[in-house]
């Protein structure tokens, strides 16, 4: 996998990164527990446009769902 850069809009809590491998780009939202990852066609989107497609619309959306999936975490932990 071949590291592009790290995208507007990346924080010490929230790291966003750009990939390339297998002719898809690959969009990394981390923070220190947990990451989500999208997957988009090279041949659909150039990388100026993926760059564009990460706004700051997009990035609250990855926020509130970060906020559920460390909901959804706590609640399995309380499980064992």
């Amino acid at each position: 996998m071949y590291f592009i850069g790290e995208l507007k809009g990346s924080s010490p809590d929230l790291k966003i990164s750009l990939y390339k491998w297998n002719s898809k780009f690959f969009v990394k939202f981390e923070t220190p527990d947990l990451e989500q990852v999208y997957k988009i066609s090279e041949m659909d989107v150039s990388e100026d446009e993926v760059r564009a497609m990460v706004n700051e619309a997009f990035i609250e959306k990855i926020i509130t769902r970060f906020k559920e999936m460390y909901q959804d975490l706590g609640e399995l932990m309380g499980d064992y």
